[in-house]
């Protein structure tokens, strides 16, 4: 369940139907989590940031992911607008869940890096709805599943739409979630549409996906949208559009140091 993901290019590959009758939703959600996303991948983004006057913000990124042996790094470079070009976040997925993730955050204004805190990250990613803890994910075994339906279609696909509810209330400070409802892709093993319940301030979020399409054989998103809202009524919204999407290159293993936030790709 790492929308962490998204900014390495959510993906998978084709599995048949044979293969997943009789699953549980813990096992769905493994198979999300599983899910191919190349050894590599390089793209560019834009992070559209809207409020409840539709007024945007537009910022552009460069983005960069690798697999290593007990670690999975990703790293993006913020490119403009000039308030927040230079800015970089890394981030470590580690292999090992009793090992907690690692994430730092370069702001050029302060010409410092800051390492992220583990206990809270459900605090605003760059002014956007998504949070750290949505980008850098949140492991499979800290939430407790249930199948709300085994068939209920989004954009024509059929999907599982499976509730999640953290385990712990220390899962809950962390990601700042009382519960998820998920709906999952049964071709792709992809989260396309999701509801997220913020215990503070009583509000909800909405996910959703569009432009979804195989790259080099791997089920990519191309369209990402959070919107939150509060009484029913739209706050904010935020849409991620992933752009020049590719897999499986040739990336140094130096890109993923903290030296190189400040240094820049």
């Amino acid at each position: 369940m790492k929308i962490r993901r998204i900014l390495a290019g959510l993906g998978v590959l084709f599995l048949s139907s044979s293969m997943t009758l009789g699953m549980t939703a813990f096992e769905i959600m493994q198979k999300v989590d599983d899910r191919e996303t190349g050894e590599t991948q390089i793209s560019t983004a834009t992070m559209t940031l809207i409020d409840k006057k539709d007024r945007k913000r537009v910022r552009k990124l460069k983005l960069f992911s690798k697999k290593f042996e007990d670690v999975d790094k990703s790293i993006s470079f913020f490119i403009s607008p000039t308030d927040v070009k230079d800015t970089s976040f890394l981030s470590y997925d580690w292999n090992d869940e009793q090992k907690e993730d690692d994430s730092w955050l370069y702001l050029p204004a302060m010409q410092r890096v800051n390492r992220t805190a583990a206990g809270d990250k459900s605090n605003s990613w760059m002014g956007s709805d998504f949070t750290f803890s949505d980008v850098e994910g949140a492991e499979v075994n800290e939430y407790s599943y249930k199948i709300l339906s085994e068939s209920d279609p989004v954009d024509g696909h059929d999907c599982w739409k499976i509730e999640a509810i953290p385990k712990s209330k220390e899962v809950i400070k962390k990601t700042g979630y009382l519960k998820t409802v998920n709906w999952i892709r049964k071709d792709a093993f992809l989260i396309v549409r999701g509801i997220n319940y913020v215990k503070k301030g009583k509000r909800v979020k909405y996910y959703s996906t569009k432009n979804i399409k195989q790259i080099n054989g791997i089920w990519t998103i191309g369209t990402i949208q959070m919107v939150t809202t509060k009484n029913k009524k739209v706050q904010h919204s935020s849409i991620f559009r992933l752009e020049d999407v590719s897999y499986n290159n040739d990336v140094s293993d130096q890109m993923f140091e903290v030296e190189t936030m400040q240094r820049g790709f």
